[in-house]
């Protein structure tokens, strides 16, 4: 023991330790012959020759040196005995394979009092000066700890493995130095609560008092519970970093040959390392089962089974925690900042995800400086050194986006939700969402409804959000895209700021095309993951990271725009077919995507249309862009004036042809073809119309549009890349296109069919049809030109989704025939029996004339209310609700079906082919024969006999649970693929 305090804190100064020495009157200078080595081998021949060539350059040398081989069955035996024979080592003790490194250790102290023991492993080589280094450390403290370095590499620095370690509650291992930084001598001296028993040098009298290691701990925790025990009975355990080994893990690697998984020891240790302290036994199963999952997920089921083994083995085992629990002091003296909270993991986690976005972030904004004199001198601490600008390109593109945006959204403010165009409105809570996507058919609401998320929960806000940031988002996903490619950050950031500045300009974001704005977005990040894939060159489970990053981009592009599944199918198998070593990775990229949608595949054969266009196709007005339009990118009716246009493209094409009147004529011919080939396909699909579902609509024109503009910027940045072509013109241009682009719609704002639009319908219209009795409205606009413009609302309509199927839903024919004979002044005197039919208690008609007012008042049970000056809404008397059963009252209005007969029947008032589903008291109803409604020349859906007692009703569409299981085991699979590898490479890091 020594006369300083037992335990202290790290120093604050950075060479505070060298002051210290100041600080030892009376300690002794602690002599080498006085420490006693134990190394305890087993099965080491591969690394033994280095570790005793490491001992034999030893200066100082201990006074002794003891190896104790444990059963080996290779050559180790042989290499210590010539050991023996040349004084590397002054014995040799064998003993059986059974034996542990505890026993090992007393074996080879027996008889003996040391008044140092310097614990060594046979993959632990010391440095020359390790031990010289540790005698220093033991006159301030009872157990040293050294540095472990990982295994040296020619030509690359030497790097931190460990420097000491805590545990917490629930067993899990917490380093004290970041794994994997560049070993500049950095660490300073610190108590820890213990470490790896490698190179541990130990007070005799306290090992003695501590009964030494103990053996109920296995191998790999042994360290930390000794360490544990020295600091509650009130000793010190120090790190001592100038002593330094190099230390290969051998059996944490799988070098070493065992018949059992390393884990298991590792994690059973760990178990009862955290058991005998009052760890919980079910917190410790519950964290042992987590654990197990983690390891799955990360590709290693052998990790995840040595995991159960290992709490199999523990709780088989109580005699030994209890054991283990039993050597530890009454009075626990361990100081608390040497325990990590309870909190640790979760602090971890949160720390490593933003290191990790740190990261990313940092591969944006930094460029790479001009060659340091350290590379030209061959320095070994050498790295690419990075400039960090003030104002980067890339942090320059982020803020003119995020500026931009944000002014250009100020007219979206002050109004309802944000719709419009190709924008549907969005559903009213998350709930609904998730509803919608059950009942729907189409995947991209699932995807839609996840997103949701990102919007607090509303989607509402979401819609907002998307329509706001989607350029933003855009320009980083080309960053993103231009980075990986290896473009430097200037240019990168000028072809960003273009492309996300066509993704305005082509109305993707003001005319509500949401397939236009996904694939601006997702579009470079497919290329980027696909690119991941064609360059990967890893093995073994790591090499399906790569393709399943890329199998999600796939899934979400083909959802919103179908044509892009076979088009990439195409190109797959041609990839395979050529080269046959990738089939493996081709088949990751693929089969999800086409596993994804395979639901939705029935639909696309049924209206092969649908492949061409994208969400909500039969949202659309009609809108033939001119052919003069298409070479400007006017394809949508965005709003924003045509001139900014024609400059737009107009640079993008001078800067395009400038750059490939440049390139060589391979580069030129692959320009030429990148671009001519999209727009003449756009040229000819501007032209055509398909069928979906009952309506006729045009094919989207915006995928084919982005090909064209990444065609127009493809040229410019292949210029870049030519050595000694760095060139101002081409980024200049970029730059300023893009920055024309944000700054018009800054300027205008949201001036196309996207805006933020109030209900026409009165107040209490809306909680009518949002009620139980879940009805509907006929929505009619008469313009001055007496045109007419109609539409069928209800709760679930106008919304996500409803474009996918003929808008109207039931009775389109029959809303259409009375719709413009009620704008021509000719309604059936019979309208309120209909309506009552087909579940509509509303009709709103605006634009109407006191002509129209008139007639519609005479009819028997049409009761107007003003709406405003110009508009009137008439409701059907008698509580019209969608569903009715046979009685005096047919209407149920509460959700609940009153007692009476149970030949009853309950009629829903949508088309025979609707697909709803119907309950009482949970107890499903069955389908009946559609009943005819002669009136409407229609039949509607039937369900019954109804229970005779009544009860709560509750009436849906039908809801695909399976259909989101299967989507949800597909995002399961590539989230398991797509995660880190267990074990994969980590890159040396320069200490922070």
């Amino acid at each position: 023991m020594t006369d300083e305090p037992q335990h202290g804190h790290e120093a604050d100064a950075l060479w505070a330790w060298i002051e210290k020495e100041a600080d030892l009157p009376g300690v002794d200078e602690i002599r080498a012959g006085s420490v006693t080595a134990v190394m305890v081998v087993h099965n080491a021949e591969e690394w033994l020759p280095r570790q005793l060539l490491s001992l034999a350059r030893l200066d100082p040398r201990p006074g002794r040196l003891v190896a104790v081989d444990t059963g080996s069955t290779d050559d180790s035996a042989a290499l210590l005995e010539r050991a023996d024979r040349e004084g590397v080592v002054d014995s040799v003790i064998t003993l059986g394979a059974d034996a542990g490194f505890a026993q090992a250790v007393e074996t080879a102290l027996e008889g003996s009092e040391p008044e140092w023991i310097w614990l060594l492993h046979d993959d632990s080589a010391p440095h020359r000066d390790a031990l010289a280094h540790l005698l220093e450390g033991a006159r301030r403290s009872d157990v040293v700890v050294p540095k472990l370095l990982e295994p040296k590499r020619r030509n690359y620095p030497e790097t931190i493995s460990e420097i000491g370690q805590a545990i917490t509650a629930g067993g899990i291992r917490v380093p004290l130095a970041e794994v994997g930084d560049i070993d500049q001598h950095q660490s300073e001296s610190r108590e820890v609560l213990g470490a790896s028993t490698a190179g541990l040098l130990v007070r005799g009298a306290v090992w003695r008092e501590l009964g030494g290691i103990a053996p109920e701990v296995g191998r790999h925790r042994d360290g930390v519970d000794l360490g544990w025990r020295a600091n509650a009975v009130g000793y010190r355990v120090l790190t001592w970093p100038q002593a330094a080994l190099n230390h290969l893990r051998a059996g944490h690697t799988g070098l070493r040959p065992d018949d059992e998984h390393h884990h298991v020891s590792d994690r059973l240790g760990a178990l009862r390392v955290a058991g005998s302290r009052g760890a919980s036994t079910v917190g410790l199963g519950a964290a042992s089962l987590a654990r197990a999952v983690g390891f799955l997920f990360a590709k290693s089921p052998s990790h995840a089974a040595a995991e159960l083994k290992a709490w199999r083995g523990y709780r088989r085992s109580p005699a030994l925690t209890a054991a283990l629990a039993a050597r530890l002091p009454v009075d626990d003296q361990t100081p608390e900042d040497l325990l990590p909270s309870r909190f640790w993991p979760l602090r971890n986690a949160v720390d490593s995800f933003g290191a990790g976005l740190s990261e990313r972030y940092r591969s944006l904004t930094e460029a790479p400086a001009e060659t340091s004199i350290d590379e030209l001198t061959s320095d070994d601490f050498a790295a690419p050194s990075l400039r960090t600008r003030f104002l980067s390109p890339s942090t320059l593109l982020v803020l003119v986006l995020l500026v931009t945006a944000a002014i250009a959204a100020r007219t979206l403010l002050g109004g309802g939700p944000v719709s419009g165009g190709g924008l549907l409105t969005a559903p009213t809570s998350l709930g609904e969402a998730w509803q919608g996507y059950l009942e729907g058919d189409a995947p991209w609401l699932g995807l839609a409804a996840v997103s949701s998320l990102a919007g607090f929960g509303s989607p509402g806000w979401f819609t907002f959000l998307a329509v706001v940031l989607t350029p933003l988002l855009a320009g980083l996903s080309a960053l993103a895209l231009l980075r990986r490619l290896g473009f430097a950050s200037p240019i990168a950031c000028a072809a960003s700021a273009a492309w996300a500045g066509g993704t305005v300009l082509l109305g993707l974001v003001t005319a509500g095309d949401v397939t236009g704005m996904v694939l601006a977005v997702a579009g470079p990040l497919l290329v980027r993951a696909v690119h991941a894939v064609v360059v990967n060159e890893t093995t073994g489970a790591e090499r399906l990271r790569a393709p399943a990053g890329a199998a999600f981009w796939l899934i979400v592009v083909s959802a919103v725009w179908p044509f892009a599944l076979p088009a990439a199918t195409i190109v797959g198998v041609v990839w395979a077919l050529r080269e046959r070593a990738r089939r493996m990775e081709v088949a990751v990229l693929l089969a999800p995507a086409w596993l994804f949608l395979a639901p939705w595949l029935p639909t696309l054969a049924r209206y092969p249309g649908r492949m061409l266009t994208g969400v909500d196709p039969l949202a659309w007005t009609d809108y033939p862009p001119a052919s003069y339009a298409l070479v400007v990118g006017r394809i949508l009716p965005s709003g924003l004036p045509v001139w900014a246009n024609v400059v737009f493209f107009a640079a993008l094409g001078l800067a395009a042809v400038v750059a490939m009147a440049k390139l060589p004529r391979k580069a030129w011919l692959v320009s030429l073809a990148w671009l001519g080939a999209p727009l003449v396909i756009g040229t000819a699909l501007s032209r055509l119309t398909v069928s979906v579902d009952g309506g006729v609509v045009r094919p989207l024109l915006s995928p084919w549009a982005l090909l064209v503009l990444a065609a127009l910027l493809l040229p410019v940045l292949w210029s870049q890349r030519e050595p000694g072509r760095h060139k101002l013109a081409g980024p200049v241009a970029l730059a300023l296109s893009g920055a024309l682009a944000v700054g018009v719609w800054m300027v205008v704002g949201f001036a196309g069919p996207v805006r933020s639009v109030t209900s026409v319908l009165p107040g209490y219209v809306r909680d009518v049809i949002s009620s139980t009795r879940d009805s509907r409205v006929l929505a009619l606009e008469i313009s001055d030109d007496a045109s007419v413009a109609w539409n069928v609302i209800d709760s679930r309509q106008p919304q996500w989704g409803t474009g996918e199927r003929n808008p109207i839903g039931s009775f389109s024919a029959q809303f259409n025939a009375l719709a413009y004979s009620i704008a021509a002044g000719d309604p059936p005197d019979d309208l309120a029996e209909r309506f009552r039919i087909m579940g509509v208690s509303h009709l709103y008609v605006g634009g109407v004339d006191s002509s129209l007012r008139a007639t519609l008042d005479n009819l028997e049970s049409m009761i107007s209310n003003p709406a405003d000056d110009r508009s009137v809404v008439w409701t059907v008397s008698g509580l019209v609700s969608r569903v009715s059963i046979d009685a005096e009252e047919p209407f149920i209005v509460d959700a609940k079906v009153p007692p009476g007969a149970p030949e009853r029947m309950l009629y829903l008032a949508e088309s025979g082919a609707a697909d709803w589903t119907a309950s009482v008291d949970s107890e499903t109803l069955p389908r009946a024969g559609d009943t005819e409604r002669a009136l409407i020349d229609d039949s509607v859906v039937t369900f019954g006999p109804l229970p005779a007692d009544g009860g709560t009703l509750e009436i849906h569409p039908e809801r695909h649970i399976w259909r989101a299981l299967l989507h949800l085991v597909v995002m399961l699979g590539l989230l398991l693929m797509a995660a880190p590898t267990l074990g994969g490479a980590t890159q040396a890091r320069r200490g922070q």
